[in-house]
Protein backbone atom coordinates (compact mmCIF):
# COMPACT_ATOMS: atom_id res chain seq x y z
CA UNK A 1 0.00 0.00 0.00
CA UNK A 2 1.38 3.36 -1.00
CA UNK A 3 1.83 6.13 1.47
CA UNK A 4 -1.08 8.25 -0.37
CA UNK A 5 -2.94 5.45 -0.11
CA UNK A 6 -3.07 4.43 3.74
CA UNK A 7 -3.07 8.67 4.34
CA UNK A 8 -6.60 7.93 2.56
CA UNK A 9 -7.47 5.09 4.49
CA UNK A 10 -7.07 7.04 8.00
CA UNK A 11 -8.83 9.76 6.33
CA UNK A 12 -11.21 9.03 9.26
CA UNK A 13 -15.33 9.51 9.07
CA UNK A 14 -15.03 13.32 10.44
CA UNK A 15 -12.85 14.35 7.88
CA UNK A 16 -14.62 12.45 4.74
CA UNK A 17 -17.96 14.09 6.45
CA UNK A 18 -16.13 17.49 6.02
CA UNK A 19 -14.59 17.22 2.96
CA UNK A 20 -17.97 16.00 1.11
CA UNK A 21 -20.16 18.89 3.46
CA UNK A 22 -18.01 20.95 1.55
CA UNK A 23 -18.23 19.68 -1.83
CA UNK A 24 -21.94 19.56 -1.30
CA UNK A 25 -22.17 23.24 -0.59
CA UNK A 26 -20.07 24.47 -3.23
CA UNK A 27 -22.55 21.85 -5.90
CA UNK A 28 -25.22 23.69 -4.99
CA UNK A 29 -24.14 27.47 -4.91
CA UNK A 30 -23.11 26.45 -8.34
CA UNK A 31 -26.89 25.28 -9.05
CA UNK A 32 -28.06 27.76 -7.59
CA UNK A 33 -26.43 30.47 -10.13
CA UNK A 34 -24.50 31.95 -7.21
CA UNK A 35 -20.73 30.31 -8.75
CA UNK A 36 -21.17 30.81 -12.80
CA UNK A 37 -19.02 27.65 -14.21
CA UNK A 38 -15.74 27.38 -14.59
CA UNK A 39 -15.04 29.76 -10.98
CA UNK A 40 -14.34 28.29 -8.17
CA UNK A 41 -15.66 31.50 -6.42
CA UNK A 42 -18.06 34.16 -6.57
CA UNK A 43 -16.22 37.63 -7.79
CA UNK A 44 -17.31 40.63 -5.49
CA UNK A 45 -18.59 43.90 -7.24
CA UNK A 46 -16.15 46.85 -7.46
CA UNK A 47 -16.19 48.17 -4.47
CA UNK A 48 -18.43 45.52 -2.66
CA UNK A 49 -16.58 43.32 -0.10
CA UNK A 50 -16.82 39.86 -0.06
CA UNK A 51 -19.21 38.03 2.50
CA UNK A 52 -17.66 35.90 4.89
CA UNK A 53 -17.86 32.25 4.56
CA UNK A 54 -19.98 30.08 7.28
CA UNK A 55 -18.07 26.77 7.55
CA UNK A 56 -19.82 23.92 7.60
CA UNK A 57 -21.07 22.09 11.02
CA UNK A 58 -18.55 19.64 12.22
CA UNK A 59 -20.03 16.18 11.99
CA UNK A 60 -20.88 14.33 15.32
CA UNK A 61 -18.70 12.93 17.56
CA UNK A 62 -19.83 8.82 17.57
CA UNK A 63 -19.69 6.18 20.46
CA UNK A 64 -21.34 2.63 19.58
CA UNK A 65 -21.43 0.50 22.63
CA UNK A 66 -22.98 -2.73 23.76
CA UNK A 67 -25.81 -1.13 25.99
CA UNK A 68 -28.95 0.09 25.31
CA UNK A 69 -29.87 3.60 24.32
CA UNK A 70 -33.39 5.32 25.20
CA UNK A 71 -34.03 9.05 26.82
CA UNK A 72 -32.42 9.21 29.61
CA UNK A 73 -34.15 9.57 33.32
CA UNK A 74 -31.89 11.17 35.30
CA UNK A 75 -34.28 9.90 38.39
CA UNK A 76 -33.30 6.24 37.91
CA UNK A 77 -30.99 4.26 39.30
CA UNK A 78 -29.91 1.92 36.98
CA UNK A 79 -29.95 4.14 34.24
CA UNK A 80 -26.38 4.09 31.97
CA UNK A 81 -27.13 6.78 29.61
CA UNK A 82 -27.67 9.13 32.56
CA UNK A 83 -24.71 7.94 34.22
CA UNK A 84 -23.21 8.43 30.77
CA UNK A 85 -24.09 12.37 29.90
CA UNK A 86 -27.16 12.77 32.54
CA UNK A 87 -25.36 15.52 34.09
CA UNK A 88 -24.32 17.68 30.63
CA UNK A 89 -28.16 16.63 30.11
CA UNK A 90 -30.01 17.37 33.69
CA UNK A 91 -27.17 19.61 35.81
CA UNK A 92 -28.02 19.89 39.27
CA UNK A 93 -28.14 22.70 41.89
CA UNK A 94 -24.45 21.94 42.96
CA UNK A 95 -21.42 19.97 41.74
CA UNK A 96 -18.66 18.50 43.64
CA UNK A 97 -15.31 19.96 41.88
CA UNK A 98 -12.38 17.90 41.39
CA UNK A 99 -10.47 19.46 44.89
CA UNK A 100 -13.42 17.64 46.49
CA UNK A 101 -15.26 21.53 47.23
CA UNK A 102 -19.16 21.89 46.57
CA UNK A 103 -19.62 24.33 43.76
CA UNK A 104 -22.65 25.81 42.31
CA UNK A 105 -24.26 24.64 38.87
CA UNK A 106 -27.66 26.06 38.04
CA UNK A 107 -27.83 27.65 41.71
CA UNK A 108 -26.37 31.41 42.36
CA UNK A 109 -24.12 30.78 45.05
CA UNK A 110 -24.30 28.80 48.33
CA UNK A 111 -27.86 29.10 50.07
CA UNK A 112 -28.73 31.79 52.45
CA UNK A 113 -30.37 31.98 55.23
CA UNK A 114 -34.00 33.07 55.20
CA UNK A 115 -36.70 32.42 57.17
CA UNK A 116 -37.88 29.48 57.98
CA UNK A 117 -34.90 27.76 56.14
CA UNK A 118 -32.66 28.58 53.34
CA UNK A 119 -33.12 30.08 49.95
CA UNK A 120 -31.37 28.56 47.16
CA UNK A 121 -30.83 31.19 44.11
CA UNK A 122 -31.47 29.80 40.84
CA UNK A 123 -30.11 31.03 37.23
CA UNK A 124 -32.03 33.31 35.13
CA UNK A 125 -33.40 30.77 32.64
CA UNK A 126 -34.20 28.07 35.59
CA UNK A 127 -37.56 27.85 36.28
CA UNK A 128 -38.84 27.71 40.32
CA UNK A 129 -41.23 25.30 39.42
CA UNK A 130 -38.88 23.05 37.64
CA UNK A 131 -36.51 22.57 40.26
CA UNK A 132 -39.37 22.06 43.41
CA UNK A 133 -40.68 19.14 40.30
CA UNK A 134 -37.24 18.18 39.79
CA UNK A 135 -36.40 17.35 43.78
CA UNK A 136 -39.80 15.50 44.05
CA UNK A 137 -38.71 13.13 41.54
CA UNK A 138 -35.17 12.47 43.06
CA UNK A 139 -36.91 11.93 46.65
CA UNK A 140 -38.92 9.24 44.86
CA UNK A 141 -36.27 7.64 42.86
CA UNK A 142 -32.41 6.32 43.13
CA UNK A 143 -31.43 9.31 45.59
CA UNK A 144 -34.21 8.54 47.77
CA UNK A 145 -32.10 7.71 50.81
CA UNK A 146 -29.63 10.29 50.46
CA UNK A 147 -32.67 13.22 50.36
CA UNK A 148 -34.80 11.43 53.23
CA UNK A 149 -34.34 14.14 55.10
CA UNK A 150 -34.39 16.89 52.32
CA UNK A 151 -37.86 18.60 52.02
CA UNK A 152 -39.32 19.08 49.09
CA UNK A 153 -38.49 23.05 48.27
CA UNK A 154 -41.20 26.23 47.80
CA UNK A 155 -41.17 28.65 45.00
CA UNK A 156 -39.91 31.85 46.46
CA UNK A 157 -39.93 34.49 44.00
CA UNK A 158 -39.25 34.64 40.07
CA UNK A 159 -35.71 33.30 40.73
CA UNK A 160 -35.37 31.24 44.03
CA UNK A 161 -36.60 28.24 46.02
CA UNK A 162 -37.20 28.33 49.52
CA UNK A 163 -36.09 24.36 51.37
CA UNK A 164 -38.02 24.86 54.90
CA UNK A 165 -36.85 23.84 58.02
CA UNK A 166 -33.15 23.04 57.27
CA UNK A 167 -30.15 24.13 58.68
CA UNK A 168 -26.81 22.76 57.63
CA UNK A 169 -26.07 24.83 54.62
CA UNK A 170 -23.37 22.96 53.78
CA UNK A 171 -24.72 19.14 54.62
CA UNK A 172 -27.37 20.77 52.14
CA UNK A 173 -25.25 21.23 49.17
CA UNK A 174 -23.49 18.04 49.68
CA UNK A 175 -26.99 16.22 49.59
CA UNK A 176 -27.75 18.10 46.27
CA UNK A 177 -24.67 17.82 44.49
CA UNK A 178 -25.53 14.13 42.70
CA UNK A 179 -26.65 13.60 39.69
CA UNK A 180 -29.85 11.90 40.67
CA UNK A 181 -31.16 14.92 41.64
CA UNK A 182 -30.19 16.56 38.05
CA UNK A 183 -32.82 19.74 37.32
CA UNK A 184 -35.19 19.28 34.43
CA UNK A 185 -37.52 21.53 32.65
CA UNK A 186 -41.09 19.87 33.26
CA UNK A 187 -43.22 19.87 30.31
CA UNK A 188 -46.63 17.50 29.67
CA UNK A 189 -45.54 14.20 29.06
CA UNK A 190 -42.11 14.41 29.07
CA UNK A 191 -38.76 15.90 30.40
CA UNK A 192 -36.73 18.45 28.67
CA UNK A 193 -32.98 19.42 29.43
CA UNK A 194 -31.94 22.14 31.15
CA UNK A 195 -28.38 22.38 30.15
CA UNK A 196 -26.50 23.30 26.80
CA UNK A 197 -27.56 20.59 25.32
CA UNK A 198 -31.01 19.48 23.87
CA UNK A 199 -31.44 15.75 22.75
CA UNK A 200 -33.88 13.63 20.63
CA UNK A 201 -33.86 9.47 20.29
CA UNK A 202 -34.35 7.52 17.47
CA UNK A 203 -34.61 3.77 16.25
CA UNK A 204 -32.32 2.50 13.58
CA UNK A 205 -33.54 -1.32 13.78
CA UNK A 206 -33.43 -4.73 15.96
CA UNK A 207 -30.27 -5.54 16.96
CA UNK A 208 -31.73 -9.46 17.61
CA UNK A 209 -32.97 -12.06 19.91
CA UNK A 210 -32.22 -12.39 23.68
CA UNK A 211 -34.45 -14.74 25.21
CA UNK A 212 -37.21 -14.24 22.75
CA UNK A 213 -37.19 -10.60 22.97
CA UNK A 214 -35.96 -8.10 19.83
CA UNK A 215 -33.77 -5.35 21.79
CA UNK A 216 -33.88 -2.83 19.32
CA UNK A 217 -31.02 -0.62 18.41
CA UNK A 218 -31.43 3.54 19.54
CA UNK A 219 -29.41 6.97 18.29
CA UNK A 220 -29.08 9.36 21.30
CA UNK A 221 -28.35 12.10 18.89
CA UNK A 222 -27.06 15.59 21.48
CA UNK A 223 -26.40 18.85 19.89
CA UNK A 224 -25.70 21.99 21.87
CA UNK A 225 -28.19 24.79 21.64
CA UNK A 226 -28.38 28.45 23.28
CA UNK A 227 -29.77 27.73 26.99
CA UNK A 228 -33.49 29.47 26.92
CA UNK A 229 -32.14 31.95 25.18
CA UNK A 230 -28.59 32.75 26.69
CA UNK A 231 -25.71 32.89 23.66
CA UNK A 232 -23.42 29.84 23.71
CA UNK A 233 -20.01 31.57 23.72
CA UNK A 234 -18.01 32.30 20.68
CA UNK A 235 -14.79 32.52 22.17
CA UNK A 236 -14.32 28.38 22.21
CA UNK A 237 -14.67 27.13 18.64
CA UNK A 238 -13.61 23.87 18.88
CA UNK A 239 -16.46 23.12 21.91
CA UNK A 240 -18.03 19.93 21.26
CA UNK A 241 -21.17 21.10 18.71
CA UNK A 242 -23.12 17.44 18.29
CA UNK A 243 -22.69 13.51 19.91
CA UNK A 244 -24.59 10.84 19.29
CA UNK A 245 -25.15 7.45 21.20
CA UNK A 246 -25.76 4.07 19.18
CA UNK A 247 -26.56 0.59 21.16
CA UNK A 248 -26.60 -1.74 21.92
CA UNK A 249 -24.01 -2.32 19.32
CA UNK A 250 -22.15 -5.70 19.54
CA UNK A 251 -18.56 -5.18 20.76
CA UNK A 252 -16.49 -6.72 18.33
CA UNK A 253 -19.01 -4.23 15.54
CA UNK A 254 -18.15 -1.49 18.33
CA UNK A 255 -14.20 -1.66 18.16
CA UNK A 256 -14.46 -2.51 14.23
CA UNK A 257 -16.12 1.07 14.12
CA UNK A 258 -13.20 2.60 15.83
CA UNK A 259 -10.90 1.00 14.40
CA UNK A 260 -12.23 2.28 10.82
CA UNK A 261 -12.77 5.78 11.58
CA UNK A 262 -16.34 5.58 11.77
CA UNK A 263 -17.10 6.40 15.75
CA UNK A 264 -14.64 8.98 17.79
CA UNK A 265 -14.89 6.88 20.78
CA UNK A 266 -14.46 3.34 21.59
CA UNK A 267 -15.79 1.03 24.56
CA UNK A 268 -13.41 -0.94 26.41
CA UNK A 269 -10.37 -1.20 23.87
CA UNK A 270 -9.10 1.06 20.83
CA UNK A 271 -9.71 -1.19 18.01
CA UNK A 272 -10.65 -5.41 16.83
CA UNK A 273 -7.38 -6.12 14.90
CA UNK A 274 -5.50 -3.13 15.44
CA UNK A 275 -5.21 0.02 17.04
CA UNK A 276 -5.92 3.08 15.50
CA UNK A 277 -3.74 5.49 14.45
CA UNK A 278 -3.00 8.13 16.98
CA UNK A 279 -5.98 7.02 19.65
CA UNK A 280 -5.75 7.60 23.34
CA UNK A 281 -6.95 5.16 25.47
CA UNK A 282 -8.54 6.48 28.20
CA UNK A 283 -9.52 5.52 31.71
CA UNK A 284 -12.27 8.05 32.86
CA UNK A 285 -13.43 6.31 36.25
CA UNK A 286 -16.82 4.44 37.20
CA UNK A 287 -19.58 4.76 35.13
CA UNK A 288 -22.03 3.13 37.31
CA UNK A 289 -21.51 -0.21 39.24
CA UNK A 290 -22.76 -4.10 38.77
CA UNK A 291 -24.83 -4.82 41.79
CA UNK A 292 -25.32 -8.37 43.26
CA UNK A 293 -28.59 -9.42 45.54
CA UNK A 294 -30.27 -12.18 47.08
CA UNK A 295 -34.17 -12.56 47.24
CA UNK A 296 -36.73 -14.74 49.09
CA UNK A 297 -36.01 -17.70 47.04
CA UNK A 298 -32.24 -18.31 47.95
CA UNK A 299 -32.37 -18.56 51.60
CA UNK A 300 -29.13 -20.40 52.02
CA UNK A 301 -28.09 -16.79 51.18
CA UNK A 302 -30.90 -14.65 53.00
CA UNK A 303 -27.95 -13.27 55.82
CA UNK A 304 -25.79 -10.67 56.01
CA UNK A 305 -23.18 -10.66 53.48
CA UNK A 306 -24.19 -13.97 51.43
CA UNK A 307 -24.18 -11.84 47.87
CA UNK A 308 -20.78 -10.20 49.34
CA UNK A 309 -19.39 -13.87 49.59
CA UNK A 310 -20.33 -15.22 45.80
CA UNK A 311 -18.70 -11.73 44.85
CA UNK A 312 -15.44 -12.57 47.04
CA UNK A 313 -15.58 -16.41 46.11
CA UNK A 314 -15.44 -15.64 42.24
CA UNK A 315 -11.77 -14.89 40.88
CA UNK A 316 -11.66 -11.35 40.62
CA UNK A 317 -10.94 -11.04 36.75
CA UNK A 318 -13.97 -13.42 36.00
CA UNK A 319 -15.94 -10.71 34.54
CA UNK A 320 -13.12 -8.26 33.08
CA UNK A 321 -13.11 -8.88 29.65
CA UNK A 322 -16.69 -7.73 29.80
CA UNK A 323 -15.49 -4.26 31.14
CA UNK A 324 -16.59 -4.77 34.75
CA UNK A 325 -13.83 -4.68 36.72
CA UNK A 326 -13.13 -5.17 40.74
CA UNK A 327 -10.76 -2.52 41.60
CA UNK A 328 -11.25 1.18 43.16
CA UNK A 329 -14.23 0.99 45.80
CA UNK A 330 -14.87 -2.79 44.74
CA UNK A 331 -11.79 -4.16 44.70
CA UNK A 332 -11.49 -7.40 46.85
CA UNK A 333 -10.34 -7.66 50.52
CA UNK A 334 -7.68 -9.50 52.17
CA UNK A 335 -10.30 -12.04 53.07
CA UNK A 336 -11.30 -12.58 49.26
CA UNK A 337 -11.96 -15.65 47.05
CA UNK A 338 -8.88 -18.00 48.61
CA UNK A 339 -10.23 -17.35 52.05
CA UNK A 340 -14.29 -17.94 51.15
CA UNK A 341 -15.65 -21.56 50.92
CA UNK A 342 -17.85 -22.35 47.78
CA UNK A 343 -21.38 -20.58 48.50
CA UNK A 344 -24.05 -23.31 48.81
CA UNK A 345 -27.04 -22.60 46.27
CA UNK A 346 -29.22 -25.13 45.23
CA UNK A 347 -29.01 -26.30 41.73
CA UNK A 348 -32.43 -25.29 40.38
CA UNK A 349 -31.52 -21.28 41.63
CA UNK A 350 -31.74 -18.86 38.67
CA UNK A 351 -29.77 -15.29 38.36
CA UNK A 352 -32.04 -12.94 36.99
CA UNK A 353 -30.67 -10.25 34.57
CA UNK A 354 -32.51 -7.25 32.50
CA UNK A 355 -33.53 -9.24 28.83
CA UNK A 356 -32.21 -5.46 27.15
CA UNK A 357 -28.95 -5.11 28.67
CA UNK A 358 -26.96 -7.82 26.48
CA UNK A 359 -23.64 -7.35 29.12
CA UNK A 360 -25.68 -8.22 31.76
CA UNK A 361 -27.02 -11.15 30.57
CA UNK A 362 -23.63 -12.64 29.37
CA UNK A 363 -22.40 -11.67 33.01
CA UNK A 364 -25.46 -13.20 34.75
CA UNK A 365 -24.43 -16.60 32.12
CA UNK A 366 -20.93 -16.82 33.36
CA UNK A 367 -22.01 -16.31 37.23
CA UNK A 368 -24.61 -18.68 36.34
CA UNK A 369 -21.97 -21.50 34.92
CA UNK A 370 -19.72 -20.86 38.21
CA UNK A 371 -22.42 -21.83 41.05
CA UNK A 372 -24.03 -24.27 38.68
CA UNK A 373 -27.26 -22.79 38.52
CA UNK A 374 -29.49 -21.23 35.66
CA UNK A 375 -29.58 -17.57 34.15
CA UNK A 376 -32.64 -16.30 32.81
CA UNK A 377 -33.27 -12.72 31.13
CA UNK A 378 -36.45 -11.13 31.94
CA UNK A 379 -38.32 -8.05 30.73
CA UNK A 380 -38.04 -4.31 32.82
CA UNK A 381 -41.18 -4.22 34.08
CA UNK A 382 -41.06 -8.10 35.38
CA UNK A 383 -37.51 -7.46 36.68
CA UNK A 384 -38.75 -4.26 38.92
CA UNK A 385 -41.77 -5.79 40.25
CA UNK A 386 -39.33 -8.83 41.54
CA UNK A 387 -36.74 -6.31 42.96
CA UNK A 388 -39.74 -4.99 44.35
CA UNK A 389 -41.48 -7.55 46.33
CA UNK A 390 -38.35 -9.46 46.45
CA UNK A 391 -39.70 -12.97 45.10
CA UNK A 392 -36.47 -14.23 43.09
CA UNK A 393 -33.16 -15.78 44.06
CA UNK A 394 -30.04 -14.02 43.08
CA UNK A 395 -30.58 -10.86 40.77
CA UNK A 396 -28.02 -8.92 38.44
CA UNK A 397 -28.69 -5.10 38.15
CA UNK A 398 -26.96 -1.41 37.02
CA UNK A 399 -26.42 0.88 40.01
CA UNK A 400 -25.46 4.25 39.59
CA UNK A 401 -23.27 5.97 42.22
CA UNK A 402 -24.75 8.81 44.64
CA UNK A 403 -21.43 10.24 43.95
CA UNK A 404 -18.02 9.37 43.64
CA UNK A 405 -16.87 8.81 47.33
CA UNK A 406 -17.24 5.73 49.16
CA UNK A 407 -20.42 7.06 51.38
CA UNK A 408 -21.92 7.95 48.00
CA UNK A 409 -21.36 4.27 47.07
CA UNK A 410 -22.52 2.57 50.35
CA UNK A 411 -25.80 4.61 50.00
CA UNK A 412 -26.34 3.61 46.25
CA UNK A 413 -25.67 0.03 47.77
CA UNK A 414 -28.28 0.70 50.53
CA UNK A 415 -30.83 2.00 47.84
CA UNK A 416 -30.10 -1.11 45.95
CA UNK A 417 -30.80 -3.48 49.00
CA UNK A 418 -34.02 -1.23 49.22
CA UNK A 419 -32.96 -0.59 53.12
CA UNK A 420 -35.50 2.28 54.75
CA UNK A 421 -32.65 4.34 56.10
CA UNK A 422 -28.87 5.25 54.67
CA UNK A 423 -26.08 4.09 55.96
CA UNK A 424 -24.09 6.01 59.11
CA UNK A 425 -21.79 8.55 58.07
CA UNK A 426 -18.20 6.94 57.83
CA UNK A 427 -19.61 3.26 57.73
CA UNK A 428 -17.04 2.06 54.76
CA UNK A 429 -18.97 -0.03 51.85
CA UNK A 430 -17.60 -3.53 52.50
CA UNK A 431 -19.38 -2.69 56.11
CA UNK A 432 -22.29 -2.15 54.53
CA UNK A 433 -22.51 -5.45 52.00
CA UNK A 434 -21.21 -7.73 55.08
CA UNK A 435 -24.95 -7.03 56.90
CA UNK A 436 -26.77 -6.62 53.52
CA UNK A 437 -28.42 -8.95 51.15
CA UNK A 438 -26.72 -7.25 48.09
CA UNK A 439 -23.08 -5.93 46.98
CA UNK A 440 -21.83 -3.99 44.85
CA UNK A 441 -19.53 -6.53 42.86
CA UNK A 442 -17.63 -4.44 39.81
CA UNK A 443 -17.55 -1.08 38.33
CA UNK A 444 -18.61 -0.58 35.20
CA UNK A 445 -15.72 0.97 34.02
CA UNK A 446 -15.59 3.62 31.21
CA UNK A 447 -12.56 2.60 29.91
CA UNK A 448 -12.15 2.60 25.91
CA UNK A 449 -10.15 4.83 23.57
CA UNK A 450 -10.75 8.76 21.80
CA UNK A 451 -9.52 9.54 18.35
CA UNK A 452 -6.53 12.03 18.28
CA UNK A 453 -9.13 14.93 17.84
CA UNK A 454 -11.30 14.64 20.23
CA UNK A 455 -11.18 15.63 23.87
CA UNK A 456 -13.45 14.56 26.38
CA UNK A 457 -12.46 14.75 30.05
CA UNK A 458 -14.73 12.98 33.12
CA UNK A 459 -17.78 14.89 34.46
CA UNK A 460 -17.17 16.03 38.00
CA UNK A 461 -19.97 13.44 39.49
CA UNK A 462 -19.35 10.47 36.58
CA UNK A 463 -19.44 9.92 32.51
CA UNK A 464 -18.92 12.70 29.91
CA UNK A 465 -17.83 16.30 30.15
CA UNK A 466 -19.24 16.85 26.90
CA UNK A 467 -20.02 20.45 27.76
CA UNK A 468 -15.99 21.38 28.23
CA UNK A 469 -14.53 18.69 25.92
CA UNK A 470 -12.85 19.81 22.74
CA UNK A 471 -12.88 18.87 19.07
CA UNK A 472 -9.98 19.25 16.41
CA UNK A 473 -12.01 21.78 13.90
CA UNK A 474 -12.52 19.90 10.37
Amino acid sequence: MSAREDEHRHLGRRGFLGACATCAALAFSRSAGALPAGLPLPLPKPGQKPKPKTPPPPPPLRLAWPWPVHSPDPYAANDLVAALVGLTLFPPLYVRAIDGYIEPKLAMGAPKEKKPGVRVDLAPYIRPSDVVASIARARSGGARLLLRDVPVPRIDGQHGVLFPFVGDIDGLMRKLATPMAGIARMEPRRMDPTGVYDFAVEERGPAGSIDGTIDPVRLLRLHRRNVWGLPVPGIFPNRIQRFELEGPIDLRASLRAFEDGDTDLAWLGDGLFDSRPGARTIDLGPLAYLGLRVGNEAPELQHGGGALGVVEWLPSDRLAHLGLLRRGLVAPTNAGGLARSAPSVGPNTTILARANMPMLVAAAEILAHDLGVKSQAIEDGAMDAKLADGNFALALDVVRAIDDTEMGAAISLATFDHATSAPAAGVTLHAVASGASAALGWEIALVGAQAADVWIPRASLGGLDLEGGAEASV
